[in-house]
């Protein structure tokens, strides 16, 4: 998946889940800082995080969207972590 086709997942994503991004790319400074694995996909505009004005529903309705999109959901507690089903690190 290119940054581009990432970038439209992402807004079809948010639009149907009322979620909104609160990081996208980082850099390796940034992404050690906050506890970023080192191949991040933050590192590559390729991984963000969302919150949500409202739950979406049950757990596996966000992850399900998300899927249909071609994004993997990373559930990390207090918000959600999207990046592309294909991601390998670096």
């Amino acid at each position: 998946m290119t940054v581009p086709e990432f970038v439209d997942a992402v807004i079809r994503y948010c639009s149907m889940t009322r979620a909104s991004v609160t990081s996208w790319g980082r850099t390796e400074g940034h992404n050690r800082a906050v506890g970023g694995v080192p191949y991040s996909a933050h590192r590559f505009w390729l991984g963000l995080d969302v919150v949500y004005d409202e739950p979406p529903g049950p757990r596996d309705v966000p992850t399900e969207i998300a899927a249909r999109l071609g994004l993997r959901l990373i559930d990390e507690g207090d918000h959600d972590h999207l990046q592309p089903l294909t991601w390998t690190k670096g």
